[in-house]
């Protein structure tokens, strides 16, 4: 159950990655802006805020997929000695 679990959620991961990572291009490329409006009822292009803070949860979702890469392969290279 435990490993199910644990297979679920890295599933997640690399789904969540992926999306984000498409969020992150069209920012980039333009193809779409956020903006919220300031005191002054101005809008304001947030953009380069989402993409710095998306870039950071894909930073944090590649360590945990790491992680778990690292684990997998240090427990094969046990089973080989």
């Amino acid at each position: 159950m435990a490993n199910d679990t644990l297979i679920n959620l890295l599933a997640w991961c690399k789904r969540e990655r992926e999306r984000l990572q498409m969020q992150r291009e069209m920012l980039q490329s333009g193809r779409f802006r956020i903006f919220e409006k300031d005191d002054s009822d101005q809008q304001r292009d947030i953009s380069n805020q989402h993409i710095e803070q998306i870039a950071a949860n894909i930073s944090e979702l590649d360590r945990i997929i790491m992680a778990d890469y690292e684990e997998f392969a240090a427990a094969g290279a046990a089973a080989h000695r």
